[in-house]
């Protein structure tokens, strides 16, 4: 026996709510795992021991960030602000004051990278010597609630979205709409508009690193609504607009031209953040994540009201199924090449990347879209036709398929929320060192040595010495030499050359194989003294 509609949808509801509560404490246990824009290196590098007090500190990430909040604390434990700060493509340059007293120095940063994604960390350097007891730094707490409730309310979101503009877009399909479809969608429209609202709050707290508590405040709001997710929200309160409006007005014509304005808003809304919006070539993946957007919200926005005309009268249904399935090819075709664009510039060539928590998101999203094209192509090419001719057999089970994609699309969405926390296998991909510093000492001389990139190719290396206490010792002359462990290679060996600044400079040497390699520093101190120094470096393919 058939059970009823009613009965399918709480099922699938009940699935659903499964699946969310699954997906929110995977999210919530996994938190401290997950990254977004990476610093890639720091000037003076962390730990570093200094002579001389550095004018600046600066930081290098894999992609542009913008600087939230820079404080320095100083040997007493207090904290000032560095207001001095620019950024200059993927470094953020920030200026240090003169009057820096000798022992270790402590600076905090938080900054927030172009999809929209907060990051910060810790570095320090010292003066002459370290501090035997470096300033207490209080640990900002990791507020996984303020995460958690910013993937429900993302999900409510998109809902909102995809059922509220992508329900108003229906119009363009069928001139009438029965009342419980226009009344979900109105319900998910408005139900959208209030976590669009949320989100910006939400952001702020996520940006500045605050708890719930804080939402009230209003820079949290003025933070989250200059954001790239307080835009997009911005915009989609327009879209869900239009989305009410066309779901209200009497006349077909305007219905129809403020439906096909929210789905177009939807659309350019999802553009202005998150991963893919960052992603190079923008040329290419703006146009391919809002042609996928905008192809899923009136797909979806589709589905319940088929259901209700199939349910109401098959012959109101009729011109509606028929234009459906004459359309949906123009909606599944770009919604593949543009899925397949987005995932070939997020996950790079194949690698260990893809086995991370963005490459089990999409393995999944393609697990549910597969069993989504295989219902839709089903009841196109083997159930329109005798549907809209009137069998009853037939209806029943395109309305049963049509519960079934509901079902599948939510599953999608909760799945691409996660994205929010987890980073693409394309950042990954540049979080590989761009550079490596390492300190090597032989009795009481000591080399600071920095290496860059730390990757196979022509390498870069800078080397400072000093004593034991930090005084800089000027060498008659230098050599490295470097040798792969474990492979039949000779060694590379290269002369360093004193730029006359007290480094010395040894450029363009080839490192052919990727893994650990052994460096020899051979420094002529003296006529009569010569050093050598060892130590191991690590190669990135």
């Amino acid at each position: 026996m058939t059970k009823p509609l009613s009965v399918q949808l709480e099922l699938a509801l009940r699935s659903l709510a499964a699946v969310l509560i699954v997906a929110l404490v995977t999210i919530v246990f996994t938190l401290p795992a997950l990254a977004h824009a990476s610093l890639l290196s720091v000037q003076p590098a962390d730990g570093a021991v200094l002579a001389e007090a550095p004018t600046e500190l600066v930081l290098t990430f894999n992609e542009p960030v913008s600087p939230l909040a820079v404080l320095l604390v100083g040997l007493d434990g207090a904290s000032s602000p560095l207001d001095t700060v620019s950024a200059m493509g993927n470094a953020l340059r920030i200026a240090l004051p003169a009057d820096q007293a000798d022992g270790t120095h402590v600076i905090s940063w938080r900054a927030i990278s172009a999809d929209g994604h907060p990051i910060a960390g810790t570095t320090s350097f010292s003066l002459g010597s370290a501090s035997t007891e470096p300033a207490a730094i209080s640990v900002v707490p990791l507020h996984t609630e303020v995460a958690a409730l910013l993937w429900v309310t993302r999900i409510i979101f998109y809902i909102g979205l995809f059922f509220g503009a992508g329900g108003a877009a229906f119009r363009a399909l069928s001139p009438i709409i029965p009342e419980p479809p226009r009344r979900l969608s109105r319900v998910s429209a408005v139900a959208g508009m209030g976590a669009a609202l949320l989100i910006i709050g939400l952001q702020g707290l996520d940006i500045l690193g605050l708890g719930l508590g804080d939402l009230l405040q209003g820079t949290i709001w003025n933070v989250g609504v200059v954001s790239v997710y307080g835009q997009t929200s911005v915009v989609a309160l327009g879209a869900l607009v239009a989305a009410l409006v066309a779901l209200g007005v009497r006349s077909d014509g305007l219905g129809k031209s403020m439906g096909i304005v929210a789905i177009v808003l939807v659309g350019l809304a999802v553009t202005l953040s998150g991963h893919a919006s960052a992603a190079q070539p923008q040329w290419l993946m703006k146009p391919a994540l809002f042609f996928h957007v905008v192809a899923i919200a009136w797909w979806v926005g589709a589905l319940y009201p088929l259901i209700l005309l199939l349910r109401a009268d098959p012959r109101l249904a009729t011109p509606a199924v028929l234009n459906f399935s004459r359309a949906i090819p123009f909606a599944v075709a770009p919604l593949v090449v543009s899925g397949l664009v987005l995932a070939v510039v997020q996950l790079g060539m194949p690698g260990p990347a893809w086995l991370t928590g963005y490459g089990a998101i999409l393995a999944a999203k393609l697990v549910a879209l597969a069993a989504l094209f295989a219902i839709a192509g089903w009841n196109r090419w083997a159930l329109t036709t005798p549907a809209a001719a009137g069998d009853a057999g037939a209806i029943r089970r395109m309305r049963r398929a049509i519960v079934g994609e509901i079902f599948l699309i939510l599953i999608i969405v909760c799945l691409v929320s996660g994205w929010r926390f987890t980073p693409p296998p394309r950042a990954l991909a540049l979080e590989q060192p761009a550079a490596m510093e390492l300190s090597l000492a032989e009795g009481d001389l000591v080399a600071a040595i920095r290496m860059v990139p730390a990757r196979v190719g022509p390498v870069d290396f800078t080397i400072g010495f000093s004593t034991a206490n930090g005084e800089v010792v000027s060498p008659k002359a230098v050599r490295i030499s470097l040798t792969p462990i474990g492979a039949d290679l000779a060694p590379t060996t290269r002369s360093a050359e004193d730029d006359g600044a007290g480094h010395w400079s040894a450029g363009d040497v080839p490192l052919l194989l990727p893994g650990d390699w052994t460096l020899d520093v051979e420094v002529r101190v003296s006529d009569f003294q010569l050093v050598r120094l060892n130590g191991e470096v690590s190669v990135s393919p």
